[in-house]
């Protein structure tokens, strides 16, 4: 006995470890199915390991009042609908059913049947029976909880199903089904619902049901996806005298057995054999729920079975007439004539189509011969041989080949924009040509440069996105095109368009040069931006009691200025003044330094007065000395030259005196002294004081 515990362990550890890359814990999975007078509560573990723990120590319910008429509950109220701990019954239970359900026999098959021999110790032939082991408990939990489904009988019997009769009418309930077994055993996650009478929705039927009716076969399918979480199975039913009686094709329902946890396949399909052929049979879809319900069917569709034909029509031979007419001939057996009613002849630029039907009504059976114009330079034909139930027969893809010299028109419309990234975007009128291959396009960064070609293949569609570099100084890119049909004649190029680049570079700064203030105002001079594509330029001033710059004027490219007369400043105030560039783009040059300028104040300080000079020429100096009694003094000018009209300013003292030593013996020498304020004012120019030396 404790070496069956100790092989079964080992099943167990071993089944665990084969889906480890799996992060899944164990767990309980609920489902609930509510009605108007009580509530159906089933359940199932998520791995065997789980299930056969479970069917020793069993499940326990708890049930949570959490709203009552809408209203949710502060504190829930809390019952144990039944006291009964849940795990499988005695075998004996099940012997009454086994007799009537199957799913019940298997059941307990699944969960009481005998194990495999184990032999003592642990060699090869062991290892293989331990691993053979744990694929039988794999399978003993999918067949048990499969039946489960299919039963509820099998379900009851399992301890998988509770009814829970004391429900109330406005209330919704936390289910919890919470595993028994120990947790030094198996940690097994607690499973749960929250569901309320109100809850209750009739089954849906399945929809969207088809089929396709072959030679006695008829293949079934529906929409299996949208229901996915509803129906578990499916019963297919059949009529055979006109949709009055329907009976299920098969003794057990349909179940789907796509082995993807991760895609759902949309649709189920069932074959079903037909008794015979060119007879209507009429199919309908029932859904089964986990519950043992079984819904409404869905609509009905029929349709019959018929004898396909043993062959399909060939192309023989073609023949080319005058470049121009070609004349299809094809076999087909002569003896089933009287099966079909007749041919239709479909051409297409490929073989894989799409093809159209030439011939406006059906070929005779009789014929083996139809006469038609390629509209391609390579026309793809097949013939169509069509039976009396509309079905239809086709020949492999025969290809007709016309000599072409003559190349298609040149295209036409060609336009195009280039977005903020480089991606071009062009576009262009299709060409109507029947045998058109493409569209070959070429690229020049000068229109009378050489063109390259861009295009590996032809293009077949009429736009084409091309990528190009936009921080570079060439301004614009040109583009031209061509056709080409599938005898690779090039059409002649179209015209070719122009198309700017995005301005990713902003423009060069312009230059001040030189200024003047006078009685009328502030005169700038300045040198433009030398970018081609500047469009204007902005002058800013700042006075010096504002704190943010203004616009003052601004120039056009059109108007060529490069100067402006500031006529609104004010006497002995600063300004700063700055210029910059804007281009087609919108983008901005860096703007210029700043200069500080103060309007000219015509208002001058009293000029300087009673200027003595004194003369030393053993120590060979001109010493200059005045007074002056205006306050706020800043500096003194002095000016000085060997004749008035040589007057220039030559130094600046703080002193109110000024001592020469720059000097040469027997000249003359003139000056002129001007006092300069605090806040920017000066005074006039003195006297002039001339002095021989």
């Amino acid at each position: 006995m404790k070496k069956v515990k100790y092989i079964l362990l080992l099943i167990i550890v071993l089944f665990i470890s084969s889906i480890a890359k799996s992060q899944d814990e164990a767990k309980i999975r609920v489902i609930a199915r509510p009605y108007a007078d009580s509530i159906k509560v089933r359940w199932a573990p998520s791995k065997p390991a789980a299930w056969y723990y479970l069917n020793e120590y069993g499940y326990k319910i708890e049930r949570f009042t959490l709203m009552r008429d809408g209203v949710l509950l502060e504190k829930p109220d809390s019952i144990s609908p039944t006291t009964d701990v849940f795990k499988p019954k005695p075998l004996s239970q099940w012997e009454p059913y086994s007799e009537t359900d199957e799913y019940v026999a298997i059941a307990a098959q699944a969960i009481f049947g005998e194990s495999f021999e184990v032999t003592h110790g642990i060699d090869g032939s062991d290892i293989l029976s331990v691993i053979n082991k744990s694929k039988e408990l794999e399978s003993r939990f999918s067949f048990a909880l499969l039946a489960a489904d299919f039963s509820t009988n099998t379900a009851n019997l399992s301890g998988l199903l509770f009814t829970d009769k004391t429900v109330k009418k406005g209330e919704k309930y936390l289910y919890l089904i919470i595993s028994m077994v120990p947790a030094e055993k198996l940690q097994i996650d607690t499973g749960y619902v929250y569901v309320g009478t109100e809850d209750y929705k009739p089954l849906p039927k399945p929809i969207d049901v088809r089929g396709d009716f072959n030679d006695g076969a008829a293949l079934i399918s529906w929409n299996h996806q949208l229901f996915q979480n509803v129906f578990i199975a499916y019963k297919v039913e059949r009529s055979d005298d006109n949709g009055k009686t329907f009976n299920p094709i098969s003794d057990d329902p349909l179940i789907n057995t796509t082995t993807s946890v991760y895609e759902t396949p949309e649709r189920m399909f069932i074959i079903d054999s037909l008794p015979e052929n060119d007879k209507e049979y009429f199919y309908r879809i029932k859904g089964v729920t986990s519950f043992g319900e079984i819904s409404e069917p869905s609509d009905t569709i029929s349709g019959m079975g018929y004898k396909r034909l043993p062959v399909n029509p060939n192309i023989s031979s073609v023949e080319i007439y005058s470049n121009k007419v070609a004349t299809i001939e094809w076999a087909f057996p002569d003896s089933l004539n009287s099966y079909i009613s007749g041919f239709d002849i479909q051409r297409s630029v490929n073989d894989k189509g799409p093809f159209e039907t030439v011939n406006k009504k059906i070929i005779p059976p009789e014929n083996r011969k139809f006469a038609d114009e390629p509209p391609y330079s390579y026309t793809y034909y097949k013939i169509i041989a069509k039976d009396h139930y509309n079905h239809t027969y086709q020949s492999y893809p025969y290809m007709v080949q016309i000599i072409d010299s003559i190349p298609p028109v040149i295209p036409t419309g060609l336009n195009g924009i280039v977005d903020t990234t480089g991606i071009v975007s062009l576009k262009w009128i299709p060409n109507t040509e029947m045998d058109l291959l493409g569209y070959r396009v070429f690229r020049s960064n000068f229109r009378s440069a050489e063109f390259s070609q861009i295009t590996v293949n032809p293009v077949e569609d009429t736009v084409f996105i091309d990528t190009i570099n936009i921080n570079t100084l060439t301004r614009t890119i040109y583009y031209k095109m061509q056709s080409v049909d599938q005898h690779f004649n090039p059409s002649d190029f179209s015209e070719i368009i122009e198309l700017k680049r995005p301005d990713k570079i902003p423009p060069v700064q312009p230059v001040f040069y030189a200024y003047e203030t006078n009685e009328s105002g502030i005169l700038l001079k300045w040198h433009n931006s030398s970018s081609v594509d500047v469009a204007k330029h902005i002058l800013y001033r700042k006075a010096e009691d504002e704190q943010s710059w203004k616009v003052n004027a601004i120039f056009y490219l059109t108007d060529s200025v490069e100067s402006y007369s500031d006529t609104s400043v004010v006497a002995g105030k600063f300004y700063e003044y700055t210029l910059l560039a804007v281009d087609e783009a919108g983008l901005e040059s860096k703007p210029v330094n700043p200069i500080k300028i103060k309007q000219f104040e015509n208002k001058n300080k009293p000029v300087v007065e009673e200027i003595d000079s004194d003369i030393d020429r053993t120590e060979k100096f001109i010493k200059l000395s005045w007074k002056y009694n205006q306050q706020g003094v800043s500096h003194f000018l002095i000016y000085k030259g060997t004749s008035i009209e040589s007057l220039a300013a030559y130094m600046s003292v703080k002193e109110y005196e000024f001592t020469d030593k720059k000097l040469i013996v027997n000249n003359t020498y003139f000056y002129v002294v001007k006092a300069v304020f605090n806040n920017g004012r000066e005074s006039g120019m003195s006297k002039v004081v001339e002095v021989n030396y």
